[in-house]
């Protein structure tokens, strides 16, 4: 019996055991600077403080609640076009998102929407809450020609013609079931003229500060979001939509943790040291437009290990439609992206390119590449091959493998990107290791640097 484990219904004299470490939990509730609460509508900087200094604050678990209303820009109306938002389209409401601590300006995101949803298509499970808005396309992608729920009681028999041959339609391919869910989550009529809801938006996982998931007192913060008004970017529908989102509150709610008497002593007689925090670094490299059928994208020059790198490509706006902003290989027209290598030092990395052919749908190294990464991270992958090949197809590399020595110097990362001919947009993300350090003074958490 010496190597075996005995099944834990028969550990008689086991305690049972409970925590009371936390004697209770709320929420802080932050409004914007009453100097740049305006910029929701106007565009511009939009400041929360956060000054609750004597609280237990759990940062990484805060969110940003966003109330809204969606009418048609040009008459006073709901859109009369098939439209809703975009999946996670909160985050693409701002061109930057700032987090300071401690006076210390700590991270800078620019093209927050792009990256947050890299981040999340890898680190996301299937089920994650609607409520946030992460609500992704499926499927073939597609709008919904005639929702079903827009056939009036009095239709008459050519009326029920239509709606059910597009139903079929919608039947006979691949049906989007993430346009229809966010179009019954967000096309609720709230007021006349008027459609509306709310989405409660996670700061993590786009700031790495946050992978720290562990309580704060006595630090500062402050976050600053540059407000973008790009009605174009956030809705998805048909042709010739004029809707317009409407901010009608903007809260960031921050958990507050009461720690029992015992447990806040003995947290307190511990402050007598620096707290070093490692965590992957969201080196947003930012985007590029690439216009040759051979193009080398110089990423960045870093000392820091990098660990993996994420990329994705749209096709530049055509204000001739009103296409959904995701990443995504156009399979049917140029520009059709063939093959992706990654270069260190000029090295490649690894040794093959990362080929794919959208002609004949064989995506097979991008998939395996994407699941990989995902069970890197502890999840299972939330897009079967399908729906990631049509909808989600970013380019993952896990570079960890690389030698020790490498970094040291320094390292040259760079893209090679074969396609056809056509202008592409470019989104890269890096992730490194990287360090913070909570400087603790009189058993206080002063500053991070």
């Amino acid at each position: 019996m010496a190597n075996k484990i005995l099944d834990p219904i028969f550990r008689l004299y086991d305690p049972i055991r409970y925590s009371f470490n936390k004697k209770k939990e709320d929420y802080i509730i932050i409004s914007p600077t009453v100097g740049s609460k305006s910029q929701l509508h106007d565009g511009g900087r939009i400041t929360f403080e956060i000054n609750s200094l004597s609280n237990w604050l759990l940062l990484s678990d805060a969110y940003f609640r966003c109330d809204f209303k969606i009418k048609d820009a040009t008459q006073n109306q709901v859109p009369q076009t098939n439209t809703t938002l975009e999946n996670n389209f909160f985050p693409s409401l701002f061109s930057e998102m700032v987090l300071e601590a401690g006076s210390n300006p700590i991270e800078t995101i620019k093209h927050p929407g792009e990256f947050d949803t890299m981040l999340k298509t890898v680190l996301y499970p299937k089920d994650f809450d609607s409520v946030s808005g992460w609500i992704p396309d499926v499927g073939d992608g597609s709008i919904l020609k005639e929702p079903v729920r827009n056939l009036a009681n009095d239709a008459d028999l050519a009326r029920v013609r239509v709606v059910a041959r597009n139903t079929i339609e919608r039947v006979g391919r691949a049906v989007n079931h993430g346009f229809e869910k966010r179009v019954l989550q967000y096309n609720n009529v709230v007021e006349n003229n008027r459609w509306g809801n709310y989405v409660n938006w996670k700061l993590y996982p786009l700031f790495d500060l946050l992978e720290h998931r562990k309580v704060s007192i006595g630090l500062p913060y402050k976050i600053h979001l540059q407000r973008e008004i790009n009605d174009d970017k956030i809705f998805f529908g048909e042709n010739g939509s004029h809707a317009k989102l409407e901010i009608t509150n903007l809260e960031l709610f921050i958990p507050v943790i009461t720690p029992s008497i015992e447990v806040e002593t003995k947290i307190f007689n511990s402050l007598t040291k620096d707290i070093e925090i490692a965590f992957l670094h969201r080196n947003t490299v930012g985007s590029m437009t690439l216009t040759g059928e051979s193009t080398t994208w110089p990423i960045t020059n870093t000392i820091k290990p990098a660990r993996y790198l994420i990329v994705g490509f749209k096709n530049l706006p055509d204000s001739q439609t009103n296409n959904n902003n995701v990443f995504r290989v156009n399979q049917t027209q140029d520009p059709l992206i063939h093959k992706v290598q990654v270069r260190l030092n000029n090295d490649n990395y690894p040794n093959q390119p990362l080929t794919i052919n959208p002609t004949t749908k064989d995506y097979n190294e991008l998939y395996r590449n994407y699941k990989n990464i995902c069970e890197l991270f502890g999840n299972l992958p939330q897009f079967e091959y399908v729906d990631f090949a049509l909808n989600h197809p970013i380019f993952c590399f896990d570079l960890s493998a690389h030698h020790e020595d490498l970094f040291k110097t320094g390292v040259n990362i760079n893209i090679h990107i074969e396609k056809t001919q056509g202008d592409v947009t470019g989104y890269c993300l890096l992730l490194e290791e990287a360090k913070h350090l909570i400087k603790i003074a009189d058993r206080r958490m002063i500053r991070i640097e």
